[in-house]
Formats: C-alpha cells, sequence, structure tokens
C-alpha cells in the first residue's frame, strides 16, 4: 500500500548499472520504483541479525532478489554488502515517504478537504489488495515459545545445540527466551524447507487456515507430506526447484543459451525468469485442446470442421492471441505447489486436483478469471460513488460502504472475509476523514 503511493511520486529515470543497481561502493546512485518495489518483496520479514545466520547461497539468493546479477565474494562479503542494502532501502524510502506527503497529498488543510475522494481511494485499493491476497497463503505470526519443533526443548538442550553451532559460549549465562530467539536464527532460518522447522500443531493450523485439509493427519511424517504438496514460498516460481542441468536444458531447448555456454546457476535462474512466459508455451497449458479450437474457430482464425493437431493450434493461437494480462497471469509461473493450494482455497477437493502441471494451471486459469473480473468489477462500483454526482464526503464513503458490503454477496468463490476487511479499514478510513474534516475547520477559523 505504501508503496502504491510512492509510485506516482518518484522517479522514473535510472542510470542501468551492468551487473546490479549499486556501484562498487554498495551506495544506491538512484532509486526507481521498480527497484523499491522489488527490494521491498526481498526484505519483507528480514531482520536485522537474519544476514549472520545465512549461509552464502542464501545470502547469494537474496541479492539477486535485490537486483544483482552475479554476486561475488565471501560469505562475510556478501552479508555486507545485504546490510549495506537494507540501510540505503531503509534511507531512500524514508526520503519517498516524507516527500510523498506533501507532494501527494498537500498540506494539513489541502489533506481534510479532499478526504472523502482519498478515503474513497484508500478503499478501493484495499478492496483490490484484500481480494488478491485472499489467492494467498495465510500465515499466523510465529511464537518463539510454543509454535517450532524445538519450543518444547528443555534449556540444556537449547544451549547445547547454540554452543554445537558456535553460536554461544560454553557455559555461557543465556536466559530461555534469549536462547529462543537465537534457535531461530541458527535452526528456523536455516531450515529447508522452511516448515520443518514448525511444530506439529502449527502445521495442522496452517493447514486449516488455508483450507487445504480440514481434519489434518496426527502423524508428524504425514503432516509433512501434506505440507510439501501444498506449502510454498510467494517468492519461489515454477523453475525455483529445477536443478541445474535442468535450467540448462531449458535456456538451451529455447535458443536462449549455447549447448556449451557455462553458467553459474543464479544467472540462469535469472535467464529463465525473464524469458519463460515470452519463450515457453505455458500459457497454452492452462487451455484445453477444445478450448483452443473454439477460440480460433470464433474469431474465424479456423474453419470449425478443419483437422488440425494440437501442436499446430497452439502455433496458430500463439500468433494471434493478444491479450498480454492473460499471456502474462502471475500464476502462469507459480510452483505446483501454490496452484493446489489456490485451489483448495477455492473450494475444489482434494481428490479431484487435477495430477498435471497443465491440469492445475487449467483449473486455476478458470478461478483466477473469474475473480479478476469481479475484483474489475467492484473497483469500477467503487469508482462510480466516488466519482459520481454525490456531494457529501459522508454520502461519498456510505456509498463506497455499500458497495463493498454488496460485493459480500456477490463474490462467492470464498472472499466473505476479505470484503470484512474492506469495510473494516473503510471504515476507519471515515474515522479518519471526519478527524480532518475537524482540523479542517479549525484552520480555516484561524486563517
Amino acid at each position: 500500500m505504501r508503496l502504491t503511493t510512492l509510485s506516482i511520486l518518484l522517479l522514473s529515470s535510472s542510470t542501468v548499472l551492468a551487473s546490479s543497481w549499486f556501484s562498487a561502493d554498495d551506495e544506491p546512485k538512484q532509486w526507481t520504483n521498480e527497484q523499491l518495489t522489488k527490494a521491498q518483496k526481498a526484505f519483507e520479514g528480514v531482520k536485522d541479525d537474519a544476514f549472520e545466520t545465512w549461509s552464502e547461497s542464501k545470502l547469494r539468493e537474496f541479492l539477486i532478489d535485490t537486483g544483482y546479477i552475479e554476486p561475488k565474494g565471501t560469505r562475510e562479503q556478501l552479508a555486507k554488502l545485504a546490510r549495506a542494502q537494507r540501510k540505503s532501502f531503509s534511507s531512500a524510502l524514508s526520503s519517498a515517504s516524507a516527500a510523498a506527503s506533501t507532494a501527494v497529498y498537500g498540506d494539513s488543510y489541502y489533506q481534510a478537504t479532499q478526504s472523502a475522494s482519498s478515503v474513497a481511494s484508500e478503499a478501493s485499493r484495499t478492496a483490490s489488495s484484500y481480494y488478491t491476497s485472499a489467492s494467498g497463503a495465510a500465515v499466523v505470526a510465529m511464537d518463539d515459545t510454543k509454535d517450532y519443533i524445538y519450543s518444547t526443548w528443555s534449556d540444556n538442550q537449547l544451549r547445547t545445540y547454540l554452543e554445537q553451532k558456535g553460536v554461544i559460549r560454553t557455559n555461557a549465562q543465556v536466559k530461555r527466551d534469549e536462547l529462543l530467539k537465537k534457535m531461530k536464527g541458527a535452526y528456523a532460518d536455516a531450515s529447508d524447507p522452511v516448515y520443518s522447522a514448525w511444530s506439529d500443531s502449527y502445521i495442522r493450523q496452517w493447514l486449516i487456515n488455508n483450507n487445504v485439509i480440514a481434519e489434518p493427519p496426527s502423524s508428524r511424517e504425514k503432516l509433512l507430506a501434506a505440507m510439501g504438496s501444498y506449502y510454498y514460498n510467494t517468492k519461489d516460481y515454477v523453475w525455483s526447484s529445477w536443478s541445474d542441468s535442468e535450467l540448462k536444458s531449458w535456456l538451451v531447448t529455447h535458443n536462449i543459451i549455447k549447448s556449451d555456454a557455462q553458467i553459474k546457476r543464479e544467472k540462469m535462474q535469472k535467464m529463465v525468469q525473464d524469458n519463460y512466459l515470452s519463450a515457453s508455451n505455458a500459457v497454452w497449458d492452462a487451455w484445453t485442446e477444445s478450448e483452443i479450437r473454439a477460440w480460433l474457430i470464433e474469431h474465424g482464425y479456423m474453419r470449425s470442421e478443419a483437422q488440425v493437431k494440437k501442436d499446430e493450434l497452439v502455433a496458430l493461437i500463439n500468433t494471434k492471441y493478444t491479450d498480454t494480462a492473460n499471456r502474462s497471469a502471475e500464476y502462469l509461473t507459480w510452483p505446483d505447489a501454490r496452484l493446489r493450494a489456490y485451489l483448495r482455497m477455492h473450494g475444489l477437493p482434494e481428490s479431484q486436483l487435477p495430477t498435471s502441471r497443465p491440469g492445475l494451471l487449467h483449473e486455476v486459469r478458470i478461478r483466477y478469471v473469474i475473480a479478476q473480473t469481479r475484483i474489475d468489477a467492484l473497483i469500477q462500483k467503487i469508482r462510480d460513488a466516488v466519482y459520481g454526482s454525490i456531494e457529501t464526503a459522508e454520502e461519498k464513503l456510505g456509498s463506497v460502504l455499500n458497495v463493498l458490503g454488496g460485493a459480500k454477496d456477490e463474490a462467492e468463490v470464498k472472499r466473505r472475509e476479505a470484503v470484512k476487511e474492506a469495510e473494516k479499514v473503510a471504515t476507519e478510513a471515515e474515522k479518519k476523514a471526519e478527524k480532518l474534516k475537524k482540523e479542517a475547520e479549525k484552520l480555516k477559523n484561524e486563517l
């Protein structure tokens, strides 16, 4: 939300550097909206001391996420560079925020007089945000004292583990809460997959909260198997789990690199990311052969009686279909686990889940298009309410709330809770508008 506002303000020009956004002194020459957005995703949930416990490969992956193509150096050098980026990012974001307050909203009196439109716009953005985020996995904040597999360990067990890992000195006097805090960096953050460090009860609750399994199994082995099928990180892509040979094979097959090219894993991943949607037929994996044929016939590109093989159908629709939004939909790059989780969250029984990736993509596409259509309709209703003929701030806000309330009945694809959140934010925004209105009156009387 914060960067959505800032994106209006930030300069679009930038200095393009060969290997990253930064020069040799590790200081950013200029932050663009794209850089801030990408960096925010990378820094999300990362604590100040996290870099000290990360492995060299994890640090390298993190630096790539924040703009570096081929980060080099020892683990200590990579950690230092990551800390410098964090500091630089925080400084840039703080500066942009301060400038945005006046540039976007004006002074206090102007903010108050514009409160109705601002609040309604906020409600519109919030509705869109909550509807979209409803497709993501629900993660409840974790408690060090009960939500990790080591939370039930004795103080001696915790101390022994940390001593063996060199995190604390032998016989050091450390309280339990501090031991648990250090365990998060030494054990939880280093676990792969991440959920292998979670307690059984937290895993069960995750599966329930995300509508994956109503009654999760009791054994840890079966719980971990279920997580393997459904758990995903929002930063993961379908190619994230590919081996080096699989990455190279894909790049060679799609004529992006030569078969004798020697390229590091990080760079190959970046190359696949940059070319996946344009070079592959991933979008057509989400369509059945009959759907492709029907589209081509409907738009006059082939006769209904024509006998054409699927490869030929795909080649033809690939040159004729121009809907950029659908061709670049984010779900096309999701890992299989995220596709399965999305379908379970949208009501598809586990017994009916497709076993192939094309099948998963097809089922997701059906629900994704419906969801996006309803989001667009909701946002348009909010805009109509705000920018129509209604005069007063109270009436505008009331109209927006009516739209959000009505959306509950319209959106039957597991989105009632999202609308409630949007209504809650809009109500809070209404209170803020009233407060600003009073401040405006006070300022007006003082002028």
